[in-house]
């Protein structure tokens, strides 16, 4: 099996459950250029490290069993693997080592004749450059050592050329942000989907898998709309507030602020 019949069986399994791509990035916060590349088997454009925390993710959406898709993802790296060395195997072939000429009677007694000749020549260039040497050495001043720098000096020296010696650096400016001081934490008994708006600014949709705890920060109220409001409870600020409908009713619209639960609009 290939990764892309892996990632077949993954969009089959999807399919089956008649979720979207969209549905299940909003479950899992994977993105779904991610989700599409484990489809087609393009797993070596996701981040490797977080392959398999993907894998699980996406299994649990789906009501599969995490430890087995895993262990099949596994599997077919490992025959990629097996294929590979294999063919790297059979292509690897011992290079031919080089032979060495052998020596013949003719190179032998050419080489024996050129030693004097060379040694000739050494000699008659040694003399000449102690002559030239013997004749220049009087027109050439003689240069004064390096003078070593104390490192201390150095850096100071160098630190002088970089920054001015009457500049002060500036205070970084202290940035002071408000904290939320509402948290509002969902924990769901079963599968459930949720609209979240926070402060009248900021909404999200979302959809949760059973035994999955979220939460959420604003700085005054939250409006919330579900379905199958019986399947979820709530905890503003750590105090219990209890599911907010029955199973299988939908809330629509419940305000949710300092003072807890106060109206539906």
């Amino acid at each position: 099996m290939s990764l892309e019949s892996f990632g077949e069986e993954l969009r089959r399994h999807r399919e089956q459950k008649q979720m979207s791509l969209s549905a299940i990035s909003e479950a899992t916060r994977i993105s779904e250029k991610m989700l599409e590349a484990m489809e087609t088997g393009k797993f070596s454009v996701l981040p490797q490290t977080y392959i398999r925390a993907f894998l699980r993710a996406y299994s649990r959406v789906l009501e599969l069993n995490p430890e087995e898709i895993l262990k099949r993802y596994d599997a077919v790296n490992q025959e990629i693997r097996v294929a590979a060395e294999e063919w790297m195997n059979r292509s690897k072939s011992p290079a031919p080592s080089p032979e060495r000429p052998k020596p013949t009677a003719n190179s032998s007694s050419s080489s024996a004749l050129l030693r004097p000749a060379l040694i000739l020549i050494f000699m008659v260039a040694a003399i000449g450059g102690v002559i030239y040497l013997s004749t220049r050495g009087s027109s050439v001043p003689a240069q004064d050592p390096m003078s070593k720098v104390p490192f201390d000096k150095a850096v100071h020296e160098t630190e002088a050329a970089v920054v001015p010696a009457d500049s002060t650096p500036s205070p970084a400016p202290v940035l002071r942000t408000v904290a939320d001081s509402l948290r509002l934490e969902v924990t769901t008994m079963d599968s459930l989907w949720i609209s979240v708006t926070i402060d009248n600014v900021r909404k999200g949709q979302y959809l949760f898998p059973p035994r999955r705890t979220h939460t959420w920060a604003a700085k005054e109220q939250f409006i919330i709309s579900m379905g199958n409001a019986g399947v979820a409870t709530f905890r503003l600020n750590g105090n219990d507030l209890g599911a907010l409908g029955k199973r299988g009713a939908v809330a629509r619209n419940v305000v949710i602020t300092q003072s807890g639960v106060q109206q539906t609009q």
